[in-house]
């Protein structure tokens, strides 16, 4: 994902000791870049989602339900829609240093994308079937059954953010995605079906991230950035209306390595021209732009400080002017934001694949 930056931490870390290797994963982190990040893992976990589907399925003739083509679609789908949203769910603690956060909504999302994904899947072939109906185009019932696919499986994706807005956003990626993979299927399919799979899914997969990345990206205004320590830089963006900030993996700014925040700190809440600070049952005070309370408004451009932990509100579309009083005196140990189953089938393939499935290159109907 960014081989050259390792590459180059690497040799400092020969060349220049300890030193180097610290400056150099300061520069790591704070050139990621989400729209890369996602894009890169969507085009992975497509891949995977190929592999899982083609070897646990089968793509030619089904080893599971092979009598059912809801229920077997189904199943091809799941798979496809888990190897993607695995990776795609990992990139919020990959973006923040927190594989313990990756961990967390992988396993979240991974309920939501098994019975996501089946349904998705045959969902999609029923709408294939009836599209293709009659005189119906092919490439346009493909098209129209991947994109439905796509998106509810991009649904599935966003449970694993436990965000109202990036389920919508993964929706629409998905949409996107699937629609662009089904519409480019049948043009790669001149080269065999299985390569033409293989294509279709690494794209649903790749513009799936790429879509939900960008769609962050227009839809998200404000984001907290660490303002010291050796991840000074880091962003944590803001999603929903209101975020809770602590040191659980399964809030929305997790803080980690720093013993004064509690697991659930702060709630921030968006308002005209920052962010409603309160201080959540038993926490300890906070301080906003140098200042100790309990609640308070925080202006785009002021300080909070959680624990040691020093957090300055940004926006990408207007500039905050910092308060006079913002200063706060660094504390000594300041806080860093880490952060096999075999055919049991005896039908002959030609049987299951009785009616046209949105798996293959199916000849038009005469």
């Amino acid at each position: 994902m960014a081989g050259c930056n390792w590459c180059d931490m690497q040799r400092g870390a020969m060349s220049n000791g300890s030193g180097s290797v610290s400056n150099q994963v300061r520069s790591l982190t704070k050139g990621k870049s989400p729209v890369v990040v996602m894009t890169i893992a969507g085009l992975l976990g497509g891949i995977a989602g190929y592999l899982l589907s083609e070897t646990i399925q089968g793509g030619e003739t089904e080893r599971f339900f092979p009598e059912n083509l809801y229920l077997s679609t189904g199943v091809w789908f799941l798979l496809i829609i888990v190897g993607i949203g695995l990776l795609l769910s990992a990139t919020q603690g990959v973006l923040e240093n927190n594989v313990e956060k990756s961990t967390s909504n992988v396993l979240t999302a991974l309920p939501a994308l098994a019975v996501g994904g089946f349904i998705s899947g045959a969902v999609a072939q029923k709408v294939y079937e009836v599209l293709l109906e009659g005189d119906g185009s092919q490439v346009t019932a493909r098209t129209l059954a991947w994109g439905i696919a796509g998106g509810l499986g991009g649904l599935a994706v966003g449970a694993g953010f436990r965000s109202m807005i990036r389920i919508r956003n993964c929706g629409l990626g998905g949409l996107g995605g699937g629609l662009l993979g089904g519409l480019l299927f049948d043009q790669i399919a001149t080269d065999g079906v299985s390569s033409a799979r293989f294509v279709g899914i690494v794209l649903i997969g790749t513009l799936m991230g790429l879509f939900i990345a960008l769609l962050d990206a227009a839809t998200t205004d404000y984001y907290l950035e660490l303002a010291r320590g050796e991840h000074a830089g880091q962003q944590f963006v803001l999603f929903d209306n209101a975020s809770i900030i602590g040191c659980a993996r399964t809030v929305a700014v997790t803080l980690i390595r720093d013993p004064l925040v509690v697991e659930q700190h702060v709630r921030a809440t968006k308002v005209s021209g920052g962010l409603s600070i309160e201080c959540l049952r038993g926490a300890p005070i906070v301080h906003i732009n140098g200042q100790p309370a309990q609640n308070g408004l925080l202006p785009i451009g002021g300080t909070l400080q959680v624990g040691n932990t020093l957090l300055t509100l940004k926006s990408k579309k207007r500039k905050g002017v910092q308060p006079p009083n913002s200063a706060v005196s660094p504390q000594q140990g300041g806080a860093q934001v880490a952060q096999g189953s075999t055919s049991s089938s005896s039908l002959p393939s030609q049987v299951a694949r009785q009616r046209p499935t949105i798996q293959m290159n199916n000849k038009p109907r005469q």
